[in-house]
C-alpha cells in the first residue's frame, strides 16, 4: 500500500492478458478519515455482432472494504455461483442468500490431479480451465457472478492487539506499522484486517485485529482463472472467513447445538492440511493451517501397506470405529492404528493452538470441536476427537437455515462464501 501527502491511499492489481477479456481490480480511493474504500471490477467482453460489427461490453461492479467481510460488495444478484478451491478438488455451487436462509440450487465437486492445483497455487491453469468450463456446461449452472473461496499456507494471518482508536483509523495504523506486525514485503501482497474484539490492560482500552496477507501473485492467477471461464468475480474470500460467517447466521448445528454466545474451533480436514478456526461472539479469534490432512493418511498406510491409492481411501471408509483401541495383528487393524496414530498427531498439534487461545485471556474455553472435510464422516472420528480434548464433538450435517440435504460437511466453505452481511 502506498500514501501520498494528502491522506489518499491507493492500491492496484492489472491483470494483463493477449485474450480479448481484460479484467482488473482497482482499489480507486481509501479516504483516511473515512475510510469509505471501494474497488472498481471492470470486466470487459469485446464480442462479434452479426455483420461483422464488434462491440465492447464494459460491466462494473463496486465493492466496499470494510468490517466482516474479506472483500464486502455493495449491491450482488441473488443468485451467485460459489467455487471453493481446494488441493483434491473444487467444490462450486449454486445458490441464493437471504438474511433468513440459503438455498443451494445446484452443487457438483471436480477432482483434480494434485499436480493441477495445491495450497492455492494454480500450476496447469489452462488444465484446470478446461476442467472447470466443462464441469459448468454440463451441470448447467446458470450464473456467472462468482465468489472465489481460497486458502493456502501462503496467506499470512495474525492476531495483533493496538490502542484503541476510532475503527476509521485502523487500517492506516496498520499501514504505517506492517512491517512492525508480519515479516514480509507489502508490495507484494494484499493486506485486510478485521477487528475481532476489544479488551482492557492495566486500565488501557485496546483492540484485537485479525491481519490477512494474501500473496499478490495468488489473487491475480484466480481473477485471470475466472475471467478466462467467462465468470464474473465479485467477492475473493478465504475458507476460515467463509466457516465462520456460516456459523454466524446459523443458530443450530445438527438440530442440537445452539450456537449463540459458544466459542467453537472449526477443524476441516482437508486433503493437504487442515484449517483449525475459533469463533466466539460470531469473530474469528484464531485461525491457522496444520501440516496434516488426508495426503498424511495415505502416505503413512502406503509406507507399510502396498496398496493403491484407491484401495486405502476404500478401506479408510470401511473402518468402523477409529475411536476404538484395540490391539490385533491384523491388516485391518494396522491400518486402523496407522489412521488414529496420524489423527492423534494432528489432535496434538490443535492442541498447541486450543492452548495458545485459551491462555490468551481468563475465561476463554472452547465449547464445541466442529468436524468438516471429507474424513469428517470417518466412523468414530468424533469420539476420538472428544475423549482426546474433553469437549464435545461433533461433524457438521446440518444447519437450521440451510435448505439442502447435500454433503454440508464438505461443501461448507463453498455456502458460506455466499453470505454477505451487508444485504437485507
Amino acid at each position: 500500500m502506498q500514501e501520498d501527502r494528502s491522506g489518499l491511499s491507493e492500491i492496484k492489481i492489472a491483470v494483463h492478458s493477449e485474450s480479448l477479456i481484460n479484467l482488473y481490480s482497482n482499489l480507486i480511493k481509501r479516504d483516511a478519515t473515512s475510510n469509505q474504500g471501494t474497488i472498481s471490477l471492470k470486466t470487459y467482453n469485446e464480442r462479434t455482432e452479426e455483420g461483422g460489427n464488434k462491440k465492447t461490453i464494459c460491466k462494473e461492479t463496486i465493492f466496499k472494504d470494510e468490517g466482516d467481510n474479506f472483500m464486502k460488495l455493495i449491491s450482488i444478484p441473488r443468485k451467485i455461483l460459489s467455487i471453493d478451491f481446494g488441493s483434491k478438488d473444487i467444490k462450486i455451487i449454486e445458490g441464493k442468500y437471504s438474511k433468513n436462509n440459503i438455498q443451494v440450487l445446484n452443487a457438483i465437486t471436480l477432482p483434480l490431479e494434485p499436480h493441477f492445483y495445491r495450497d492455492g497455487v494454480l500450476f496447469e491453469k489452462s488444465m484446470v480451465t478446461t476442467l472447470m468450463n466443462k464441469a459448468l456446461k454440463e451441470n448447467r449452472f446458470s450464473t456467472d457472478s462468482t465468489h472465489v473461496i481460497i486458502n493456502s499456507s501462503q496467506i499470512i494471518t495474525r492476531e495483533i492487539i493496538i490502542p484503541k482508536v476510532n475503527e476509521n483509523e485502523i487500517a492506516a495504523i496498520i499501514s504505517f506499522q506492517i512491517e512492525d506486525f508480519l515479516p514480509i514485503d507489502p508490495e507484494e501482497y494484499e493486506m485486510n484486517h478485521l477487528l475481532i474484539g476489544n479488551r482492557v490492560d492495566d486500565g488501557i482500552e485496546k483492540m484485537e485485529i485479525l491481519l490477512i496477507a494474501v500473496p499478490k501473485k495468488i489473487v491475480v492467477a484466480h481473477l485471470e482463472l475466472i475471467k478466462d471461464l467467462g465468470l464474473s468475480p465479485l467477492v475473493l474470500d478465504f475458507q476460515s472467513n467463509a466457516i465462520c460467517k456460516l456459523v454466524k447466521m446459523n443458530t443450530k448445528i445438527n438440530d442440537t447445538y445452539e450456537t449463540k454466545g459458544k466459542t467453537i474451533a472449526s477443524m476441516d480436514i482437508g486433503y493437504n492440511s487442515t484449517k483449525l478456526t475459533i469463533m466466539k461472539e460470531d469473530k474469528i479469534k484464531v485461525t491457522r493451517i496444520i501440516d496434516v490432512g488426508v495426503e498424511t493418511i495415505l502416505e503413512n498406510i502406503s509406507a507399510v501397506f502396498d496398496y493403491s491409492k484407491e484401495d486405502i481411501e476404500k478401506q479408510i471408509r470401511q473402518i468402523e470405529d477409529i475411536s476404538a483401541n484395540i490391539e490385533e495383528f491384523t491388516d485391518y487393524y494396522r491400518l486402523l492404528n496407522i489412521v488414529r496414530t496420524t489423527l492423534m498427531n494432528l489432535m496434538e498439534k490443535c492442541s498447541m493452538v486450543f492452548r495458545y487461545y485459551t491462555t490468551r485471556e481468563t475465561g476463554n474455553a472452547i465449547d464445541l470441536i466442529l468436524l468438516q472435510g471429507g474424513l469428517a464422516n470417518l466412523n468414530g472420528i468424533s469420539s476420538l476427537f472428544s475423549d482426546y480434548f474433553n469437549i464435545l464433538t461433533t461433524n457438521l450435517s446440518s444447519l437450521d437455515k440451510i435448505k439442502w440435504n447435500g454433503n454440508l460437511g464438505r461443501f461448507s466453505n463453498a455456502i458460506g462464501g455466499l453470505i454477505r452481511f451487508d444485504e437485507v
